[in-house]
């Protein structure tokens, strides 16, 4: 299947990877010994095909083994794409595309697999917890000296928009051969918007 032009969604986006403090690749930069992350995309508006997708959760367990920001960009990550099982047949038709080609596809260029799973999220507007049966991830949004959000401006993923700093307490991750177990590592929250 095909997307057709014309599609786009629109969400919210967390995220959690292996940096202690900020990702470098958020900067351009490069990280020693690559990195790993659990992303989330909550579409909250969206058409593929004519099909509305709204209400639809994606995530991705990512590996990435290379050390430059470059090669990210070049050959990608790899790992295993998880979407929520509230997706009726007719848009996963749509979605097994979307999630590898077009959201995914533009960081994960090897895919695991696709699997519908269910997906807790509890959220409270300064605090994530995201559950699913192969991995799990709490963050909260990290604070200034004003009592508002720590933001990041110009960063180097297009996608993103309101780019907010977050304390992940903790997230883990294990399939595909893949065991991550991380605490107290950096997180995002921000809102996305894809299009094409």
């Amino acid at each position: 299947m095909e997307l057709k032009s014309g599609w786009q969604v629109k969400g919210i986006y967390n995220e959690a990877c292996a940096s202690e403090g900020y990702c470098p690749y958020y900067f351009g930069r490069d990280r020693v010994d690559g990195c790993r992350y659990f992303m989330v995309f909550r579409i909250k508006e969206g058409r593929v095909n004519d099909i509305d997708v709204s209400g639809i959760t994606i995530l991705y367990m990512g590996d990435i083994p290379h050390p430059s920001f470059k090669e990210l960009m070049e050959m990608g990550s790899e790992g295993g794409i998880y979407i929520s099982d509230n997706a009726t047949p007719e848009q996963r038709e749509i979605l097994d595309v979307l999630a590898v080609n077009s959201i995914g596809g533009l960081l994960m260029k090897k895919v695991f697999g696709i699997k519908y799973v269910k997906v807790d999220i509890e959220e409270d507007g300064k605090t994530a917890h995201v559950k699913m049966p192969f991995g799990e991830m709490k963050q909260e949004l990290t604070t200034g000296p004003d009592g508002g959000p720590v933001r990041l401006e110009n960063q180097s993923l297009p996608f993103l928009s309101n780019v907010k700093a977050c304390h992940s307490f903790f997230w883990n991750f294990a399939d595909h051969g893949r065991h991550f177990d991380y605490k107290d590592r950096c997180g995002t929250w921000a809102d996305f918007a894809l299009a094409g």
